[in-house]
C-alpha cells in the first residue's frame, strides 16, 4: 500500500513537472509584441550599419527567434532566398539574414498589408539593397554581381517588376 502511494506520488510529480516544462516551452515558442517591434528596429538599424558587431549579435538573436517562434510565419520568396543564400559573397549570410528580417519587419510594420507578398518582397529587397550599399561604403571592394544587378534595376525603376517576376 505504501509503495502504491509512493509510486502514485512520483507519477503526480512527473505529470506536474511535464506540464510546467511544456508550458514554459510553449511560452518560449511564441513572440511578444515588444519582441516583434525589436526585430523591426534591428532590421532598420542593419540598413545603415550591417557590419556593426554588437548589432550583428542582436540580429543573429532576432533571426533565430523569427525562425523558432510558432506564432509568426514569414512567407519568404524562395527564389530570392535561395539566390541570396547561395551567393559566393563574403557577406552572403548578412544579406540573407537582412532579407528575412526585412520581410518580417514589413509584416510587423504593415499589419494591414501582411498578406501582400509582392509588397513584402519588394520592401525586403529594398532593405537588403540598403544594407548592401552600407557594406559598400565601408568595404568598396565587397561587390556582388547579383546585388549590383538589383541596384541597377532599382535605379532604372524596374525593381518591382524584377522582384515580382522572380517570386512568381
Amino acid at each position: 500500500m505504501r509503495n502504491r502511494r509512493l509510486t502514485f506520488g512520483w507519477i503526480l510529480a512527473l505529470c506536474f513537472l511535464s506540464t510546467v516544462t511544456f508550458q514554459r516551452a510553449a511560452a518560449q515558442d511564441t513572440s511578444t509584441p515588444d519582441e516583434r517591434a525589436q526585430w523591426a528596429e534591428i532590421t532598420r538599424k542593419l540598413e545603415t550599419a550591417p557590419l556593426d558587431e554588437a548589432l550583428n549579435k542582436q540580429a543573429e538573436g532576432a533571426f533565430k527567434r523569427v525562425m523558432d517562434v510558432h506564432d509568426f510565419h514569414v512567407p519568404l520568396c524562395g527564389a530570392l532566398f535561395v539566390e541570396f543564400n547561395g551567393m559566393k559573397y563574403v557577406y552572403a549570410h548578412a544579406i540573407t539574414r537582412q532579407f528575412m528580417l526585412a520581410s518580417a519587419a514589413f509584416m510587423i510594420e504593415n499589419p494591414d498589408k501582411a498578406s501582400d507578398n509582392n509588397a513584402m518582397n519588394l520592401a525586403a529587397v529594398e532593405s537588403t539593397l540598403k544594407a548592401y550599399q552600407a557594406i559598400l561604403q565601408q568595404k568598396p571592394d565587397a561587390k556582388s554581381k547579383i546585388l549590383d544587378d538589383l541596384l541597377k534595376k532599382q535605379s532604372q525603376g524596374k525593381l518591382q517588376d524584377a522582384v515580382q517576376k522572380q517570386c512568381h
